[in-house]
């Protein structure tokens, strides 16, 4: 929940996380020797992200191709 505001987006979405807001963040945790390991996770849970909002968009994008009239 402490790096929600990091996401970097342009015109197609988010794109990734800034990972300087997120190293950030990491150093006011006093995480110590865990520190790897909570960023590892931060990058997984960022990648399972951007899958879902790109599942998200192709479905989006297959229904509006679907109620969309053929061209002749």
């Amino acid at each position: 929940m402490g790096v929600q505001t990091q996401w970097r987006v342009g015109m197609a979405g988010a794109t990734g996380l800034d990972y300087a807001g997120v190293r950030a963040f990491l150093d006011e945790q006093d995480l110590g020797d865990e520190r790897r390991e909570v960023f590892a996770g931060i990058q997984a849970c960022e990648r399972a992200t951007l899958d879902v909002w790109a599942e998200q968009r192709e479905r989006e994008q297959a229904r509006n191709n679907a109620s969309r009239p053929p061209v002749p």
